[in-house]
């Protein structure tokens, strides 16, 4: 059995050598990754070369032919790590796209508004759970990300792009669900994600109050909607 273990061994086929171009995506997602990790740890001002270079395992000569500038290398870590979490990707906006996708461009009929509206909440809700749920790392990076865009121009751009992405969206939401003011109420849903979102982040809670989440939509949709959405047994509204 060693024999032929040995023989194995010594006719098995070399590991097939990585391309130079494959090393250095490697060596850029590294220090990409590693910029996120500091952010994550001490703050996206913290995001220093030496302080990368290190963190990744690199040489420090490394960060600067992948990144020309500190603000190149936070825009890249903001693009590589959004790339991780786009909208699109997320159940939110599969969900109510398969469920919104019969109306086209249409507005749904107002006996059908109740139970659309239920969906709809449902979907909100087990999307805000998902975010903030064992996902307390990219709030932060989210909030690190949103802050520091105001001191670059070209990472405020991007903040930008993804808010009025998202704010289209969430108007054709309301625009299907009946809305005189589909633009209007996509902002109040859009501030109070966020709120949502930001509040459970920065009060540092372990878990967060899925009550008050639940009750916070349920009476936001209600009005936003116009509709009595049904409640189920043991929720309260």
């Amino acid at each position: 059995m060693a024999r032929s273990t040995q023989t194995a061994a010594r006719t098995a086929p070399p590991a097939p050598r990585r391309s130079r171009s494959e090393q250095r995506e490697e060596t850029r997602a590294r220090i990409l990754q590693a910029a996120l990790d500091i952010m994550i740890e001490d703050g996206i001002r913290a995001v220093r070369n030496r302080a990368v270079a290190k963190r990744a395992g690199v040489s420090l000569g490394s960060t600067t032919y992948h990144f020309e500038s500190i603000e190149d290398l936070i825009i890249s870590a903001f693009q590589y790590w959004r790339g991780r979490n786009l909208m699109v990707d997320n159940p939110f906006y599969d969900q109510t796209s398969a469920l919104l996708a019969p109306y086209g461009d249409g507005v749904a009929p107002p006996a059908e508004r109740a139970t659309l509206a239920r969906r709809v909440l449902e979907f909100a809700i087990g999307y805000l759970q998902t975010q903030l749920s064992g996902k307390r790392e990219d709030r932060l990076l989210e909030l690190a990300f949103h802050h520091e865009s105001v001191r670059y121009p070209a990472l405020h751009e991007l903040v930008m792009a993804e808010w009025q992405a998202q704010h289209a969206y969430l108007a054709y939401v309301h625009r299907v669900m009946g809305s005189s003011q589909p633009e209007v109420d996509a902002q109040i849903t859009i501030a109070l994600f966020r709120q949502l979102e930001q509040a459970t982040v920065v009060a540092c809670r372990p878990a967060p109050d899925m009550d008050l989440i639940r009750r916070a939509l349920h009476r936001h949709m209600t009005l936003c909607f116009d509709v009595d959405i049904p409640v189920e047994d043991g929720e309260t509204a």
